[in-house]
């Protein structure tokens, strides 16, 4: 009897202990049987009237388009309509520009005098363009071009002073400016992270720098080799970033490479203190597709997304491009996978060999370097609701975007992410249990486990009288069962004797 009562009162006991660490456990993939974008349009040479060759990046500044060619050497200005403003093969110096600084490179025009007098590209791979300026990536220039908005060189930065710039050449591939007119630069074949580089072109740290994540077994065998055993195994190197884009807080959104011994790092958000912050708290990481074969195969692609490029819009949405299986991804602010889009082809409505990807206000353009076209998409009705609701959550109207997330869910009853929606609105509003189901329903481990936690909560502070009581209770039969048998064993002892 004793044991059984305490079992009793350790079973009440156990959930206030264990009940916040409790998670929900689910298996699958998440499936999206609705469009968030829609094909709309392409551009292409005849469309836009214009020469591409090598297409590659692009940027979008004040609804215009800044398109970079590494064929042609030239920066074009496309509008919003895709209609070609101007096209720059060659740059002269503004008013204020010393001409004869002496320049690594040996692209530029002189005149009759042999004086320099503008400056031209060299495949160049990279742009931003800024308030401040324009931004180019003169790749093998091995420099940075900035420009004022009429198209004139104000400055050249050059030959960061750094010792790994000592052995290594300074080929700079995309570049990102933010609000104090700091430059943070890829730079290809650079491992050590993105390059931060003051105002005036100094070189101020390496920021960013994609950890080396080894296996266990790695790390066990590694712990008993000799350092000349170590010498010779193959060396890990941090992968390199693809692409850069910093927002309206100096965050940066980066894509990185996958490395050897990690997939699941290739979307950063980087922080001014250099730190990556970026939300995986969905149930998979960001990272592009999540189930891929490895190795060799004539059948299908293989290998994990190869990330070249991504842009962010209203309510902390962001989109990501993956070059090897011409998709597109895009995610919310805590990494909950909200459409694909795209897909490999040559026609019209496809892509091959996508090199950029940008907003152009809700519009996703992709840039096709294969093709030499613009793809354009645009958000379908279902995705229309789905950026609302998340811009109404972002802002703080919750019971706005619930609405929205139950609209959703008569559209598609499959649309996991709907259901969280709804489940974070009834946790805020105090309503666990109900919050619970849904999160149950949207597969949400993270957030079932706050709304379970708070839920027991509710529960023990509810009904804290009648536990307290119970407890008392079983305490005082416990107590009472050993004093009786305690006397009854006393009696005996008493009628032996």
């Amino acid at each position: 009897m004793k044991k059984l009562l305490l079992f009793i009162l350790i079973l009440l006991l156990v959930p206030m202990l264990i009940g916040s660490t409790y998670n929900y456990s689910f298996y699958g993939n998440v499936i999206h049987s609705s469009p968030g974008m829609t094909f709309v349009g392409y551009f292409d040479n005849a469309a836009l009237g214009t020469k591409m060759s090598t297409p590659e990046y692009f940027v979008v500044y004040e609804d215009d388009i800044y398109l970079v060619d590494s064929g042609t050497n030239e920066l074009t200005i496309i509008d919003s309509n895709f209609n070609v403003k101007a096209a720059y093969s060659e740059f002269s110096f503004a008013a204020e520009m010393d001409p004869n600084l002496e320049f690594i490179a040996d692209s530029y025009v002189v005149d009759e005098n042999d004086n320099i007098i503008a400056l031209t590209l060299k495949k160049p791979l990279g742009i931003d363009v800024k308030p401040s300026g324009i931004y180019i990536a003169d790749t093998d220039n091995e420099r940075i071009l900035k420009l004022n908005h009429n198209f004139e060189v104000v400055d050249v930065f050059s030959d960061p002073q750094d010792p790994v710039f000592e052995e290594m050449p300074f080929k700079p591939s995309k570049i990102t400016v933010d609000v104090s007119e700091r430059m943070y630069v890829v730079v290809r074949e650079i491992f050590e992270g993105i390059v931060e580089l003051s105002s005036d072109g100094t070189f101020n740290r390496f920021t960013g720098v994609n950890p080396i994540r080894l296996t266990a077994i790695e790390i066990f065998r590694r712990s008993f080799m000799t350092e000349a055993q170590l010498a010779k195994l193959r060396r890990y190197l941090p992968t390199e970033y693809t692409s850069v884009t910093i927002n309206e807080n100096s965050f940066i959104y980066a894509t990185s490479k996958p490395s050897g011994t990690s997939a699941t790092n290739t979307i950063q958000l980087i922080n001014p203190k250099g730190v990556d912050v970026i939300n995986r708290t969905g149930y998979f990481p960001p990272m592009g597709d999540i189930h891929y074969l490895e190795g060799r195969n004539n059948y299908v692609i293989t290998g994990p997304s190869q990330l070249v490029d991504i842009d962010y819009t209203e309510g902390g949405i962001y989109s990501v491009l993956d070059q090897r299986r011409s998709r597109i991804f895009t995610y919310d602010s805590e990494g909950n996978l909200l459409y694909i889009n795209g897909s490999a082809g040559r026609q019209s409505d496809k892509f091959a060999q996508g090199v950029a990807v940008k907003y152009l206000g809700d519009d996703l353009i992709v840039l096709d370097r294969s093709s030499k076209t613009f793809i354009v998409y645009r958000l379908s009705e279902f995705g229309e609701l789905v950026n609302q609701a998340i811009k109404l959550h972002d802002v703080g109207k919750f019971d706005e975007a619930a609405e929205i997330w139950e609209e959703l869910l008569t559209k598609n009853a499959n649309y996991e992410i709907a259901y969280n929606g709804i489940g974070k609105y009834l946790l805020r509003e105090g309503r666990y249990k109900e919050a619970i189901e849904n999160f149950k329903l949207g597969h949400d481990s993270y957030y079932y486990s706050k709304a379970y936690k708070e839920y027991r909560n509710q529960i023990l502070r509810d009904n804290f009288g009648y536990i307290f009581l119970g407890i008392v209770v079983l305490a005082g039969l416990i107590i009472t069962r050993i004093i009786y048998k305690k006397h009854k064993k006393g009696e005996s002892l008493l009628y032996e004797d």
